[in-house]
């Protein structure tokens, strides 16, 4: 049972820690780094309840069943599509941000244009999305524990370098300012159906999520901190900044981004391209271009890495953790199945948390991060 605990542990860790990772450090230093800190608690906070209220949907509900299918169920058919248009623009803004992103941390040692290192990410990953080729997802499965260590043992060398100088104090006009990237750095939301499909004995599903959206926060305060401490003034991708360090740091630690961002983009493409197949019965070719080309025209329109996470994570995140909310109560009610655990139907905190990510919506769309 313990192997079968860590398991569902793991996939929710090695979703959760992404590219929102390399973010944080950047609006930790445009915010004030008390106020990243601030944000980043309030971020799990919010995600970890609306993560353990959609591992209770999934418990109250027999079968199994993503997203899209849990939405159609307790939201009617308008719902399933609200919910379906939601996560395919929180993916296309993950992938949009994961070309930019590369491009960024290849140019940083290469040097040459940005731009064309992007392009050829994107030749580099677009095939394996379309073959789902099972080399890559073999790397996959190898690179997921081997990028938590990477990020762990970076932040711990990092912390020698931390100039108390650089950490800058709680700015109250800043709050919302890191919101869009902390809420992007905790969405593990989409891990929690395939957590409920590994468990076998159901009632590990309220610790596996509380265990692991803690691991999750340890790795992304403890890498924003350090990199922030030591480097100062932070470039939207964290690794790029790392270059200050010298040479051999430049291309180990943007090697590292631009593998993590492979990954990540092929694992992400790939579960959208099967989204279109599936859901929406269009053929492999067209459902292979619609989930690339799409995120590779929006990622040359302008907005930028942060920008694009901000986007994603306030509001398509944000839409996403809404329909959550009303899934809950009516899951209470409209369920199958008796769960392992119930969290309280309580209106005055559903109420917060629903202003909390309106809020968060409205100012993402009408100011953001820059």
């Amino acid at each position: 049972m313990k192997n079968e605990f860590f398991g569902a542990v793991w996939t929710l860790v090695g979703i959760v820690i992404g590219a929102g990772i390399f973010g944080l450090p950047y609006v930790f230093y445009k915010a004030g780094v008390y106020t990243g800190i601030a944000v980043v608690f309030l971020a799990f906070v919010v995600m970890t309840l609306i993560t353990l209220y959609l591992g209770e949907i999934c418990l109250r509900t027999r079968g199994f069943h993503q997203l899209t299918g849990l939405a159609e169920k307790y939201l009617g058919e308008k719902g399933k599509w609200f919910m379906f248009a939601a996560n395919v623009l929180s993916i296309y803004g993950a992938l949009a941000a994961y070309i930019i992103g590369a491009g960024l941390a290849l140019n940083s040692i290469f040097g040459f244009s940005e731009v064309l290192f992007s392009i050829l990410f994107f030749v580099f990953v677009a095939p394996f999305v379309y073959f789902a080729i099972g080399i890559m997802e073999g790397f996959e499965s190898i690179f997921t524990p081997l990028k938590i260590i990477i990020v762990l043992v970076l932040s711990f060398v990092l912390l020698k370098f931390v100039d108390f100088g650089n950490i800058t104090g709680f700015n109250f006009y800043n709050i919302m300012l890191p919101y869009g990237v902390a809420i992007f750095a905790f969405a593990g939301i989409s891990a929690v159906p395939e957590m409920n499909e590994e468990l076998k004995n159901k009632k590990y599903m309220f610790s596996a999520i509380i265990f692991g959206m803690a691991i999750s926060l340890v790795v992304n305060l403890l890498f924003a901190f350090a990199t922030v401490g030591a480097v100062g003034s932070v470039t939207e991708v964290a690794t790029v900044s790392l270059s200050k360090f010298g040479a051999f740091s430049n291309i180990s630690t943007n090697l590292f981004a631009f593998f993590a961002l492979a990954t990540a983009f092929v694992a992400l493409g790939f579960a959208l391209k099967e989204n279109f197949t599936l859901d929406l019965r269009i053929p492999n070719t067209p459902s292979w271009g619609l989930a690339v080309f799409v995120p590779l025209l929006i990622a040359f329109s302008g907005l930028g890495f942060i920008k694009l996470l901000d986007l994603a994570g306030a509001v398509a995140v944000g839409f996403i953790l809404v329909m959550i909310l009303m899934m809950h109560s009516k899951a209470k009610k409209m369920g199958d199945r008796k769960p392992e655990y119930s969290l309280g139907d309580y209106f005055i905190l559903k109420l917060i948390l629903f202003f909390v990510l309106i809020a968060g919506i409205l100012y993402s769309i009408f100011v953001g991060v820059s």
